[in-house]
């Protein structure tokens, strides 16, 4: 008997031997099978304990002896089929998180006075054919934006034009900019909050750092998207209307 079949199904070595054993002699005690394995005692007993665990091997008392037997084989075939079928059914969504993961992660900077017309600019063109949803959290936006009057109009209009919805965390205290449909707005207590504009769009990431000069990170990634939408839903929940 090739026992190396039954290590393939999942078996280890002294349990492929104790089931081999139990199909021989039939219901037997565990010292006789320790007996008749020439394991030492506990580790035979502890490979019938798993093999239990595992559907492979049935036990029954007789007066004070518990007494193991193997199940058929055929069973075992079954339990294979249907761990198979099971298998199947989240196939699909093993697939979908290793195509994730293997999505390129693509980093993009720049720098200087442009950045907030390059990340606007961006958020448009990457959802204007489907429309979808940006999700935020922004400064004061009175204060950074104000330079950025006429961007800014722009992009509410665009924004109108493709439907693209907009939901944004702000400062307890401050004010949205947007007020014509497309933003909802939500106010956090400043301890929670990040003084770099940040916004999600799609499988896109973008933070600008305010400074001189200003930066704009943007983290393409389908993985590193969704990781940060988690935290935003969680900021979302808390913040207040």
């Amino acid at each position: 008997m090739n026992k190396d079949i039954l290590k393939e199904i999942g078996l280890t070595e002294y349990e492929a031997e104790i089931y081999l054993t139990l199909l021989k002699q039939g219901q037997i005690s565990a010292y006789e099978l320790a007996e008749k394995t020439g394991l030492y005692r506990q580790a035979a007993y502890d490979a019938l304990n798993r093999l239990i665990e595992k559907g492979y091997v049935s036990s029954i008392k007789e007066g004070r002896t518990q007494l193991f037997k193997a199940i058929d084989p055929q069973m075992i075939l079954e339990f294979l089929n249907e761990k198979t079928e099971s298998y199947k059914q989240i196939l699909p969504e093993l697939v979908q998180i290793s195509d994730s993961s293997k999505q390129p992660l693509i980093v993009e900077t720049y720098k200087g006075k442009n950045v907030v017309r390059i990340a606007l600019r961006d958020i448009i063109n990457s959802l204007k054919e489907n429309g979808g949803e940006v999700l935020c959290t922004a400064v004061e936006e009175s204060v950074p934006f104000l330079q950025y009057q006429t961007i800014c109009d722009q992009y509410e209009r665009d924004m109108l034009h493709c439907k693209i919805k907009e939901r944004v965390l702000i400062k307890e205290g401050t004010k949205g900019m947007f007020q014509k449909g497309t933003s909802k707005y939500r106010k956090i207590p400043e301890k929670f909050f990040n003084q770099n504009p940040l916004q999600i769009y799609g499988d896109n990431v973008q933070i600008i750092v305010w400074g001189n000069p200003n930066y704009l990170i943007i983290i393409r990634n389908k993985g590193v998207a969704e990781s940060y939408k988690k935290q935003f839903e969680l900021l979302w929940k808390i913040a207040k209307h």
